[in-house]
């Protein structure tokens, strides 16, 4: 990388020294142009006689015509004007080379300092090192250009950019590639990427509910975000194919959790997830000093079975109390144990 700056540099002062030079050769000119103009002309350089003509109506004009020819060579003449011309052409060969020069330097130096500056280190829970992040970018750069992510193209068109550190060839290019594809960062055959697969809005609000609900299902994230059940599969299968979501299956139904999220929990989380079960939960929140299960039948309008169900399960969980009254159980929501799990998975 180093060699190849200074290779840049050098050509970049010679192109600085010919445009100076140039300019050097056009204020010569410009002088001996005013020292010509001062220089009277000698009339007895050019010789003329009278010559008289007719016209159509028989009249005498008088026409002044050349007798002898100018002094100065006619070659002379054209070669001076040839050697103008090639001087002018020399002068935009050369300017232009000089901007592209230009142009080229400032656009690498923008680059560098995006991709330090705009270049998360995590995208989506995943580090990234150093090489990997400024090598994603330029990865950036060329699906937008091309209809989806092929390694070989990829590495090519990376060889072509990639001016931030120089010892890595083609085949350490394609090694860095490699982890980000393991990573699912990119993915073999896919335009996205997995920062751009959330740029989505219906994508990333069905993410979004789904890290904030762990163990929801297809169905209840249709019905909450007003999506279509088959918009809502095409984008859950695009968030799995970069592991930014997986899924679990209960029985006939699949519940879906962020990838990073332990499975220990699971299903805790798909039971909570049900409706009837939040509803009981969040009852459950209000009535702090305690309930009864036959309050909570009652006001939720539920089937006694169904509150018993779920009322067992969030006891083997360990997020519901029983305190013995004299004639009734009191119900209360293990509220520091509730907060403890749906805490520590959400951060």
């Amino acid at each position: 990388m180093k060699k190849r700056t200074n290779i840049n540099l050098i050509i970049l002062l010679l192109i600085i020294l010919s445009f100076i030079s140039i300019l050097n050769y056009i204020k010569s000119l410009e002088i001996e142009n005013i020292e010509n103009q001062k220089v009277d002309y000698n009339t007895d350089d050019f010789l003329f006689e009278n010559i008289y003509s007719l016209d159509t109506h028989y009249e005498l004009i008088w026409t002044p015509s050349v007798k002898d020819v100018p002094k100065n060579d006619f070659n002379c003449h054209f070669k001076e004007l040839s050697g103008n011309y090639k001087n002018f052409i020399y002068i935009i060969i050369s300017g232009t080379i000089f901007s592209l020069k230009l142009s080229e330097l400032f656009t690498n130096f923008s680059i560098q300092e995006t991709s330090q500056k705009c270049i998360p280190r995590d995208i989506e829970g995943v580090n990234l090192t150093k090489v990997e992040r400024k090598i994603f970018e330029i990865v950036q750069d060329f699906l937008n250009s091309n209809r989806v992510f092929n390694n070989e193209k990829a590495a090519l068109y990376v060889k072509s950019r990639y001016k931030i550190n120089g010892n890595l060839n083609y085949n350490g290019i394609r090694i860095v590639i490699d982890s980000l594809i393991k990573k699912n960062i990119i993915v073999e055959g896919s335009k996205f990427t997995r920062k751009s697969v959330l740029l989505n809005s219906n994508r990333n609000q069905i993410f979004n509910l789904i890290k904030q609900n762990p163990g929801v299902y297809k169905n209840i994230i249709s019905k909450k975000l007003k999506i279509t059940p088959y918009v809502v599969n095409w984008h859950l299968s695009m968030l799995k194919k970069f592991h930014l979501i997986r899924e679990q299956n209960f029985g006939n139904q699949i519940s879906y959790f962020v990838f990073s999220m332990s499975s220990k929990n699971d299903l805790i989380f798909h039971t909570i997830s049900k409706d009837k079960c939040r509803r009981i939960i969040e009852f459950l929140k209000k009535n702090e000093k305690g309930c009864s299960k036959y309050q909570i039948v009652k006001v939720l309008r539920m089937h006694y079975n169904t509150i018993t169900k779920y009322l067992n399960k969030l006891e083997k969980f360990n997020l519901l109390i029983r305190r013995k009254g004299l004639n009734k159980d009191y119900l209360f929501l293990n509220d520091a144990n509730f907060k403890k799990l749906t805490t520590k998975e959400n951060n």
